[in-house]
């Protein structure tokens, strides 16, 4: 009679803990299917950009840019975190651009602070979204230090590529929708023709950035890596 009570608990304890188990497994796979769409969705949205990067640098300047898509910039080394992700870096004869891309879809307005931005989707959600200038801040720092002279541009957008995105007026002029960029590039470009500085020497411009740079087919996914086990350890 104990045996069969002993017999009886154990394979209760199993089956529970085998549903555990499968409603863990489950969860996880939620998890994953919902990560999936969003990374896809953040990395078509990159490809977009790239693309009109591409598009409208070749309307302005012809061939004389360059495009870097996905950089690894070595910008603080022996440190924990010696990377930065860049996802465009665009040179061009009137200056240099760090370009981090949003693909969010709703109104995008100011936050609780400068760092901040709030997202508002079409079914009335919230979210408090860290800026892409804030994003952007160190890298421009560090280009500008590798860059002397004064004016050889090196500014930070923040470009939203979904089409249903609408950012607030009030934003600060460096964070657009996708349709604006060319006009943006325009406007640099005839601003900088008024400083009667002659054309930034682009080939020269990415030699010195690149020498700060992990160009290893790896570095990316190293860098993001890193980035995640961070905040697994509430680093960054």
């Amino acid at each position: 009679m104990l045996i069969q009570k002993i017999l009886g608990l154990a394979i209760g304890l199993l089956y529970a803990y085998l549903s555990f188990s499968q409603q863990r497994l489950a969860d996880d796979d939620a998890r994953e299917a919902r990560a999936a769409p969003a990374q896809e969705r953040g990395e078509e949205g990159e490809r977009e950009v790239s693309a009109e990067l591409r598009w409208h640098l070749t309307r302005l300047c012809g061939d004389d840019w360059l495009v870097l898509d996905g950089l690894v910039l070595i910008h603080a080394p022996g440190s924990d975190f010696p990377t930065a992700e860049i996802d465009h870096l665009a040179i061009a004869p009137f200056g240099v651009f760090v370009v981090e891309t949003k693909h969010w879809a709703g109104v995008v307005t100011h936050g609780e602070t400068d760092d901040t931005l709030t997202l508002t989707t079409v079914d009335g959600q919230r979210f408090v979204r860290t800026s892409p200038l804030k994003q952007n801040a160190a890298k421009v720092r560090f280009l500008r230090s590798l860059l002397p002279p004064r004016l050889w541009i090196v500014e930070g957008l923040g470009v939203f590529s979904h089409e249903a995105v609408m950012v607030a007026p009030a934003l600060p002029a460096v964070l657009l929708e996708r349709s604006e960029l060319y006009r943006h590039l325009r406007v640099r470009q005839q601003q900088f023709a008024r400083t009667g500085t002659g054309r930034l020497p682009v080939p020269k411009i990415a030699d010195v950035i690149l020498r700060h740079a992990d160009t290893r087919p790896e570095a990316l996914a190293e860098h993001r890596q890193r980035i995640q086990e961070g905040r697994a350890r509430g680093q960054s």
